[in-house]
C-alpha cells in the first residue's frame, strides 16, 4: 500500500473518531513491529554466541588436555637416550580406557614410532584423510614453522568404520629433529554442542513468547487510554461544534460555546469570532449595495458620453496614419537610392584598393627582378674572370708540354746511343713526345673555346646592364603609378564615407517614419479597444446595477442582529 492509497483511505467516508483512532493505534503498532523485528534477531544472535561461546570452551579443554598430556610425557623422558625416549614413549597411555597415544617422526615424513605397525617405519607422506588433508605434511609444517601447534583432520576409531574428526598437537624435539604428536576425537564435542544448542532454542523460545506477551499487554493498554481521551478530548467537542453549526444556517447571532482550551476550543472560539466578522461584512455589504445602485445610473451615462469622444479621436488619429504611411513610403525609396549610391562607393573603394596593392606587388616584384638581374651580371662578371684563369692555366700546361717533348727528344737520343739496350727507353720516349703533342693540341682547343666562351660572356653583360636599365625605368614609372593610385583610393575612401554618412541618415529617417506610423498604428488600435472597453465597462455597468439588486435581495436572507 503507497502513500496515495492510504490517503485516499482516510479520505474517504470514515468519521473522525475512526480515523483518529486508527492513527493512534497505528504508532503502537508499528513501534511493536519494531521492537519484535529488532529484539528476536537480537536473542538469537546473543543464543547462536552462546553456542559459539561453548564449543570453542570445549575445544580449548581439549587443547589444553593434550598439550599438558605431551608436555608430561616429555618432561617424564628429557633426560634419557634417545633409544630409550622411543621405548617409554611407546609405552605410554593416556585418557578413558587409556586408548590416548603418542606418535613420532622425522621432518622427512618417517613414521619413527606409532602403536599401528603398518605405519611405523615406513614413509608416510601420502598419507591423508577424506578431506585431502596430508596429516604427517601438516604435522611437519607446523612444527616447523611454529615449534608446536595444532591441526585437526578425520580418523577412524579403533573398532569403527566411519571416519571421526580429530585433533592433534605436535611438538618439534629440535636436538633430533623430530617431531612428536598425539591427537583426540572431538565428536563428542559436537554432541555436547547439540545438546546445548537444543537447550538454549528453548530458552530463546521462551524469551521470546514472554516478550510477546508483555508487548500485546501494553498495546492494548496504550489502545484503551488512547480511546478514552480522543473520545474525550477530541471526537465529544467536535460533536458538539458540528451540531451547533449544523443547526445556525444563515443565522449570524449563533455563538459556539468554548468548552476547551486547546486547538478545538481555539475552533470555537475562530468560528463564533468569524460569525461576528461575517455579520459585519453582511451589514456592510448591504449598505454598499444601496450606494451602487445609485451610482450604476451616473456610471452608465458617463461611459456613452466617452464612448463618443473616443470614436471621433479615432477617426481623426486614422487620417494621421495615412499621411504618415505615405511620407514613409518616400523615406524607404531615398533610403534605398542612397544604399545604392553606397554600395557602389564601396566597390569603387575595392577595386581601387586592389589596383593599388596589385601596383605595390609589381614594385615589389621588378625590385626581385632588378636584384637577380644584378647578382646575374655580378656572376657572369665573375665567370669571365674564372675563364681568364683558365687561359692562364692553359699556358702554363702548353709550356709543360713542350718541356716534356724537349725531354722526350734528349732522350730518344740517349736510347738511340745507348744501342739495343736503349730501345725500350727509345719507344717509351717517342710516346711520351706524342702525348704531349695531343696535349697541346687539347690545350689549344680548350683556348679557342674559352676566347669564344668570354666573348659570349662580354655580350652577356651587355646585354644584362641594358636590362638593368630597363628595369630601374620600371620601377621609376610604378611608383608614380603607384602614387598616383594612393591618392585615388584616399579620395575613394572620402566619398564611401560621406555616401555611408547620407545612407545612414536616410536609414535614420526611414526608422524614424516607420516608428511614428508604428505608433499611430497603435494609438489606432488602442482607440478600438478603448472604445471596445467603454461599450464592455456600460455593459458591465448595466449589469452591476442588476446585480446589485440580487445581491441585496441574498443580504435579506441573513439574520441580523438589532442595532
Amino acid at each position: 500500500m503507497n502513500l496515495s492509497s492510504i490517503s485516499k483511505f482516510f479520505t474517504g467516508t470514515m468519521s473522525l473518531k475512526k480515523q483518529i483512532l486508527i492513527l493512534s493505534i497505528a504508532p503502537v503498532v508499528i513501534a511493536f513491529s519494531i521492537s519484535s523485528y529488532l529484539y528476536v534477531p537480537s536473542i538469537k544472535s546473543a543464543g547462536a554466541e552462546r553456542i559459539k561461546a561453548y564449543r570453542e570452551t570445549l575445544l580449548n579443554e581439549r587443547k589444553e588436555m593434550i598439550k599438558t598430556y605431551t608436555s608430561l610425557a616429555l618432561a617424564a623422558t628429557q633426560d634419557l637416550p634417545q633409544k630409550a625416549f622411543l621405548e617409554r614413549i611407546k609405552q605410554m597411555r593416556y585418557g578413558q580406557g587409556k586408548s590416548g597415544y603418542f606418535w613420532i617422526n622425522d621432518l622427512h615424513h618417517f613414521m619413527i614410532s606409532h602403536p599401528d605397525p603398518k605405519l611405523e617405519g615406513t614413509d608416510t607422506t601420502g598419507l591423508k584423510d577424506e578431506n585431502g588433508v596430508y596429516i604427517l605434511q601438516e604435522a611437519v609444517k607446523v612444527a616447523r614453522d611454529k615449534g608446536e601447534g595444532f591441526f585437526s583432520y578425520h580418523w577412524k576409531k579403533p573398532g569403527e568404520d566411519k571416519l571421526s574428526p580429530k585433533l592433534s598437537y605436535v611438538k618439534l624435539i629440535p636436538e633430533w629433529n623430530w617431531v612428536i604428536g598425539t591427537g583426540i576425537y572431538i565428536n563428542d564435542i559436537d554432541e555436547m554442542t547439540a545438546r546445548e544448542e537444543n537447550s538454549i532454542k528453548r530458552e530463546v523460545s521462551r524469551l521470546v513468547r514472554q516478550s510477546m506477551i508483555i508487548y500485546a499487554v501494553i498495546a492494548f493498554a496504550i489502545i484503551l487510554a488512547t480511546n478514552y481521551l480522543v473520545r474525550r478530548l477530541i471526537t465529544n467537542p467536535i460533536e458538539g461544534i458540528t451540531v451547533a453549526m449544523k443547526s445556525s444556517a444563515n443565522d449570524l447571532t449563533v455563538n459556539i460555546p468554548v468548552t476547551a482550551h486547546n486547538e478545538i476550543g481555539d475552533l470555537a472560539g475562530w468560528f463564533n469570532s468569524h460569525t461576528d466578522n461575517l455579520h459585519d461584512v453582511i451589514k456592510n455589504v448591504s449598505s454598499a449595495t444601496m450606494e451602487i445602485n445609485s451610482d450604476a445610473g451616473v456610471v452608465s451615462a458617463a461611459v456613452e458620453q466617452q464612448a463618443t469622444v473616443s470614436a471621433e479621436q479615432s477617426a481623426a488619429v486614422a487620417e494621421i496614419t495615412s499621411t504618415m504611411e505615405e511620407l514613409s513610403a518616400s523615406s524607404t525609396q531615398i533610403a534605398d537610392h542612397a544604399k545604392s549610391v553606397v554600395d557602389i562607393a564601396s566597390k569603387t573603394w575595392e577595386n581601387t584598393k586592389r589596383g593599388a596593392v596589385a601596383v605595390e606587388s609589381v614594385l615589389m616584384k621588378m625590385s626581385e627582378i632588378n636584384n637577380d638581374s644584378q647578382n646575374s651580371i655580378n656572376e657572369i662578371v665573375e665567370l669571365g674572370r674564372k675563364s681568364r684563369e683558365i687561359t692562364k692555366v692553359m699556358e702554363i700546361i702548353n709550356t709543360i708540354a713542350d718541356q716534356t717533348k724537349l725531354i722526350a727528344f734528349n732522350a730518344a737520343l740517349e736510347a738511340s746511343s745507348a744501342g739495343e739496350a736503349g730501345k725500350r727507353f727509345g719507344v717509351v720516349a717517342v710516346e711520351i713526345r706524342r702525348l704531349a703533342d695531343s696535349v697541346m693540341e687539347s690545350t689549344g682547343e680548350i683556348a679557342s673555346k674559352i676566347n669564344e666562351i668570354q666573348e659570349a660572356i662580354n655580350r652577356l653583360v651587355i646585354a644584362s646592364e641594358k636590362g638593368s636599365h630597363g628595369i630601374r625605368d620600371g620601377m621609376e614609372y610604378s611608383n608614380q603609378t603607384a602614387s598616383i593610385l594612393s591618392e585615388i583610393v584616399d579620395d575613394a575612401q572620402t566619398t564611401t564615407d560621406a555616401a555611408k554618412q547620407i545612407s545612414l541618415s536616410t536609414q535614420q529617417q526611414k526608422t524614424a517614419s516607420n516608428q511614428v506610423v508604428v505608433a499611430l498604428r497603435e494609438i489606432v488600435s488602442g482607440m478600438g479597444q478603448t472604445s471596445e472597453a467603454i461599450g464592455r465597462i456600460y455593459s458591465i455597468s448595466k449589469n452591476l446595477t442588476g446585480m446589485s439588486d440580487k445581491l441585496k435581495g441574498l443580504v435579506e436572507k441573513f439574520k441580523l442582529r438589532d442595532k
